[in-house]
């Protein structure tokens, strides 16, 4: 087998591989993978092709990745699934009592909902906060008063 095909393989393996991690290091390798296969191709030596595989890899990792993970730290924390929940405001349609839970819509959907604090009743059609969800249930409290630029974004102003 031609150094250049071993190489691009190699590439190919590598990007497979970073494809299934986060660590977003396979990539500099194969990046030198793909470089050293298009060396190989043009006839330069095995033991200039290892150099040049060592130093394109290394290199770039130790240049370009630290500022590459504090650009990619720098952007708003994506919240998902029940996290994505906490904040959210609803409305609730069957009033939550002391020891019988109600229903909220947030979002569109309907959930399961009980006061955060015991005891606190919250009747029906009050708008409420989503502090916690725990299993299906959420844990609400009563919204504060809009503030006023939620209420000038509903009135088109």
């Amino acid at each position: 087998m031609s150094d250049w095909i071993a190489w691009a393989v190699l590439c190919v393996v590598l990007v497979v591989l970073e494809a299934t991690t986060t660590a977003f290091v396979a990539l500099y390798f194969a990046v030198a993978a793909l470089a050293t296969a298009i060396l190989a191709a043009i006839g330069l030596a095995f033991g200039l092709q290892l150099a040049a595989f060592g130093l394109i890899a290394v290199g770039g990792l130790v240049l370009t990745r630290p500022a590459l993970m504090r650009a990619a730290r720098r952007g708003p924390e994506l919240r998902t699934g029940v996290d994505a929940m906490r904040g959210q405001r609803g409305l609730v349609t069957k009033a939550i009592a002391d020891l019988e839970p109600g229903l909220v819509k947030v979002g569109g959907e309907l959930w399961t909902a009980r006061s955060y604090f015991d005891g606190e009743e919250i009747a029906e059609g009050t708008r409420v906060e989503v502090v916690e969800v725990k299993g299906v249930t959420a844990l609400v409290i009563p919204a504060p008063a809009p503030s006023i630029e939620e209420r000038g974004a509903g009135s088109g102003n």
